[in-house]
């Protein structure tokens, strides 16, 4: 992965102005305290078992010792109080709050994200768990992004809430995991049955992510072919594998000779269709499977450049990194360098809006930014989001009160804007994913 060389602060308004993005909290910068730093009375506690759960503090030092999203092997047990709700939510069966050791927001806060509730079930009630309220959290736990300690989506339940326990142990191998998104992959568990619901020869309408360790290599890599086919599961055994059919390698490209081939006990994650093969194999589909990341078991993670990485700019602006609420509807955001987005709907009842998924903000048929700078901007670039096999660039219908629309790759480029004010329009007019234009980061570059 390149470096980016640009780090941004963006100032966030709701509503009709956001408030800045240098607000949001910071909860795990150890030490100083509040809101997740370690106070000089704070002592870690616990080893991580049901008996000597975790306190916040030591499971926040446990993950910062984890690599980088790279999900905990082990599930852990974490006992504290809800300091603050994000999202309690019987329509999706889970929720995601805060905990601290004592119930307060002034020592460190750890955010259980998206568990089941007692017993390993949906969460049934939106009061489910409230501030205030004692809870032993059993979990698979992760450093996102680098710098979120957090539970695992889709991995994690309430084990004890105010001291009543509804049973669920600790799932152990053989059982299905994840729920096929980029953020939460199946295991290979998940992914047979998936496919095994399948009519015989029928494929998934849209590609899945997978996760797992290499148990077998069936055909390495090749320069000839350019694919692979392997088996994977969570451990590495033969028991519960999937059947990885003809994968092309990292960027959706085929293997070159010099690049680093896959191998017995590498952990991968791949993003492919599903398929029931003749009624009885479950496995991807070929020429629609490709890895996303290879984790060699001599250690090393080997993932494809990230889109933009490589353009270089006088800004950038990463959406990720600005704290925004999952379906903020946007209205103004002001960056920090003094360049003013202003969204509208343009009539369409789908507006401009953040979601978590992607990480990116989407913008529909109809809708519009106005970019208004005090430096006249000779181009943008938008990063544009790819999603279960689709890319999100509007099929580059979109229409600039000045400058050029040009499609590159995962990018989305307005170039020869030479202007302080001007309006983006998504002109498309067809429906789905060739519709939508969702960027991650948007790059500027000023003229000189």
């Amino acid at each position: 992965m390149k470096k980016i060389l640009y780090t941004m602060l963006v100032a966030l308004m709701t509503a009709f102005t956001f408030t800045s993005c240098e607000d949001v909290p910071a909860p795990y910068d150890i030490p100083n305290g509040g809101n997740g730093g370690e106070t000089t009375t704070e002592v870690a506690e616990g080893n991580g078992t049901v008996d000597s759960p975790y306190n916040p503090l030591a499971v926040v030092q446990y993950i910062k010792s984890l690599e980088a999203g790279v999900n905990s092997s082990n599930y852990v047990y974490i006992k504290g109080i809800v300091s603050s709700t994000k999202e309690i939510s019987a329509q999706f069966g889970n929720a995601s709050f805060y905990i601290s050791a004592d119930g307060t927001t002034t020592g460190t806060q750890f955010y259980v994200y998206r568990v089941k509730g007692l017993g390993n079930k949906n969460i049934a009630s939106d009061d489910e768990v409230k501030v205030g309220d004692e809870v032993i959290i059993c979990a698979k736990v992760v450093n996102y992004g680098g710098n979120t300690p957090e539970t695992v989506q889709g991995e994690g339940y309430i084990y004890s809430l105010n001291g009543k326990t509804e049973g669920g142990t600790t799932p152990s191998t053989g059982q299905a995991t994840g729920d096929g998104s980029k953020e939460n992959p199946f295991n290979s568990v998940a992914a047979n049955q998936m496919a095994s619901k399948l009519a015989s020869g029928a494929k998934t309408d849209k590609q899945y992510y997978i996760k797992g360790k290499v148990v077998s290599v069936k055909e390495a890599f090749s320069a000839q072919y350019g694919n692979a086919s392997f088996y994977i599961s969570d451990d590495g055994k033969e028991d519960n594998k999937f059947y990885v059919f003809r994968t092309l390698y990292l960027g959706n490209e085929k293997w070159t000779e010099g690049k680093t081939n896959v191998a017995v006990g590498d952990e991968v994650v791949v993003c492919g269709s599903l398929i029931n093969y003749m009624g009885n194999t479950p496995e991807t589909v070929q020429g629609e499977t490709y890895l996303v990341s290879l984790k060699s078991n001599g250690g090393g993670t080997e993932t494809p450049d990230t889109p933009g990485d490589d353009i270089k700019g006088d800004f950038e602006y990463v959406v990720a990194n600005c704290g925004l609420e999952n379906a903020t509807k946007l209205s103004t955001l002001t960056l920090t360098d003094g360049l003013t987005l202003t969204f509208d709907g343009g009539g369409n009842n789908s507006v401009p809006s953040f979601y978590t998924t992607g990480n990116a903000i989407r913008i529909y048929p109809k809708n519009t930014i106005k970019f208004e700078s005090a430096k006249s901007i000779e181009s943008l670039v938008f990063v544009c989001d790819e999603y279960n096999g689709a890319l999100y660039n509007a099929s580059g219908d979109i229409s600039s009160t000045s400058g050029k629309t040009t499609i590159s790759g995962s990018n989305l480029v307005i170039s020869g804007i030479n202007s302080k004010e001007f309006t983006l329009t998504n002109t498309s007019t067809v429906t789905g994913a060739p519709s939508q234009l969702r960027f991650t980061k948007v790059i500027v570059t000023y003229k000189k």
